[in-house]
């Protein structure tokens, strides 16, 4: 089923269950948060691949995951902070707007937030050896996802590959990726 989203590319990749705080202060984003907050939408989140999040639209790359605002906090007119949770992934398929912000149409490549299949026994085990004390590993293996997703935000290309794999394939290579660690 093709949709349009609103589109906010990041150097970042949020995993479906995956919390994610974000400062947003340029003025297009700023409306884009408020209006997907007021309206309870979801937008998207892309990793750029070429250019930068703030000034001119950058590129994305083609596989991203939508978002809901779960925590909105207006600092000020010209700053809000949100907490944002990954829903499902999708596909760009075209790019119908760049300015003040993208809008593309997608296609979704989950029906609804998937569940991967897997060794969750094993993703638990990788992850409870990466968190600090004051850190609660989840019982639910979809929080334990998102948690994971949290844990290497900073390997930014890994992780792009990973949201990328089939629903089959996420979980394998998140455990022998986070085994490597």
């Amino acid at each position: 089923m093709i949709k349009v989203l609103d589109l906010f590319p990041l150097n970042s990749v949020v995993f479906p269950n995956q919390k994610m705080p974000l400062r947003i202060f340029e003025p297009r984003y700023l409306k884009l948060a408020a209006a997907c907050y007021n309206e309870g939408r979801s937008f998207g989140i892309c990793l750029i691949r070429e250019g930068n999040e703030v000034g001119a639209p950058a590129i994305p790359f083609k596989i991203g995951t939508s978002v809901t605002i779960k925590e909105f906090k207006k600092v000020s007119d010209k700053f809000f902070y949100i907490i944002v949770q990954g829903e499902r992934r999708f596909r760009i398929e075209r790019f119908i707007q760049e300015q003040p912000h993208i809008k593309v149409e997608i296609e979704w490549l989950d029906e609804e937030i998937p569940t991967f299949p897997g060794d969750y026994a094993l993703l638990r085990h990788q992850v409870s050896e990466m968190v600090t004390d004051n850190i609660t590993v989840p019982e639910d293996n979809n929080e334990l996802f998102g948690l994971a997703g949290t844990l290497i935000a900073d390997s930014l290309l890994e992780k792009q590959k990973i949201l990328e794999l089939s629903n089959d394939k996420v979980i394998p290579c998140l455990t022998r990726f986070m085994e490597a660690l």
